[in-house]
């Protein structure tokens, strides 16, 4: 079965005014992410430095301080980075907006492409989002079900001393950096490789691309990257057959949710803060549960999101209008088709 059919995606991407050759897109794609980044880093680099600095001078000894016989202790510092306070990894969360602003500002004007070609549909946006909260909270769900079932972790109870407002803010900071990753991964890069490549080829790109970005995380594992990759191919595949980019950041929000501040597990290595339940994971069972990375470095995720796949591959796509098979046929301006709004 073919990943698309009568793709509206795809058909809309069609009409931008530049496609980059696969291998200048990945470093076009390398260029918007460093920007953001940037951007990212500057935003949450100087509340992150005044804070630590703040702690050090905190314990220094201030005659000693004067005196210029202080020395500068890198161990505390680096114990310091690694245990930020909440408000510094909501700030890391929210801040991830600047990725969507980047996106959007490329895909717009520079490759011209509309917001129909990015999946961002209006008509049903609460359906399909709500549809999207429900399955990615589902299928986290099964993964850390599995990994008990297995005896490889261990479901430890309701956490009384949870803070109900910085839950609600992490399910909002999470809504924002499930959907920046998707935009940059699925609804940019995804579909502009498709625009000169197969939709095959484009989601396994995109997907390595997505996987390769989480190297450098805590706790990271070969099977981590797979699992990592395979997560993209089932967002990517998602997005083509629903023609919806909103569904996958759904899926990908609640995914993160679920795991860090709903069952207190580390989400691809990175700190946990407030949770409403607690999971301890067994040692010795990291290849079954995921060890440090979190659940979704351990097989039983692998499991669940290549069941996921094949499940997304036979999505029912609504009826769509017979759409031009060549290039030439496809109008220029970059006006959505009438039905893809009104359907």
């Amino acid at each position: 079965m073919k990943i698309t059919e009568n793709s509206v995606i795809l058909y809309e991407a069609l009409k931008a005014k530049h496609k980059a050759h696969p291998i200048v897109q990945l470093l076009i794609f390398v260029a918007v992410y460093l920007v953001a980044s940037m951007a990212l880093g500057i935003v949450i680099g100087l509340p992150a430095g005044i804070y630590i600095a703040a702690q050090m001078l905190e314990g220094m000894d201030m005659e000693a301080l004067q005196s210029g016989e202080v020395t500068f202790d890198f161990q505390q510092l680096q114990g310091m980075t690694k245990n930020m306070p909440e408000w510094f990894i909501l700030l890391s969360l929210f801040g991830t907006a600047f990725i969507i602003g980047a996106v959007i500002i490329y895909c717009r004007y520079i490759e011209g492409r509309s917001f129909a070609s990015m999946g961002l549909r209006r008509q049903g946006f609460l359906k399909n989002y709500g549809r999207g909260l429900l399955i990615g909270a589902v299928m986290f769900f099964a993964a850390a079900g599995l990994s008990v079932l297995l005896g490889s972790a261990r479901f430890t109870g309701f956490n009384y001393s949870v803070s109900w407002g910085y839950i609600a803010l992490f399910f909002l900071g999470y809504l924002v950096q499930g959907a920046s990753e998707e935009f940059l991964c699925r609804g940019y890069l995804a579909v502009s490789l498709a625009n000169r490549c197969k939709v095959a080829v484009a989601v396994g790109i995109s997907s390595v691309v997505f996987a390769l970005m989480h190297v450098g995380n805590n706790g990271v594992s070969p099977l981590a990257i797979i699992n990592i990759a395979l997560f993209g191919a089932f967002e990517a595949v998602y997005m083509f057959r629903s023609d919806d980019l909103w569904g996958a950041c759904a899926i990908h929000s609640a995914w993160n949710f679920v795991q860090g501040n709903v069952l207190g597990i580390s989400v691809s290595g990175g700190a946990v803060g407030n949770t409403i339940f607690t999971t301890s994971f067994v040692e010795g069972r990291e290849l079954i549960n995921g060890g440090a990375f979190g659940t979704e470095g351990g097989i039983c995720a692998t499991i669940v999101l290549a069941l996921a796949i094949a499940l997304a591959c036979h999505l029912p796509m609504k009826q769509r209008p017979e759409l031009p098979k060549d290039e030439e046929d496809i109008p220029i301006e970059k006006e959505a088709l009438p039905l893809y709004i009104k359907k």
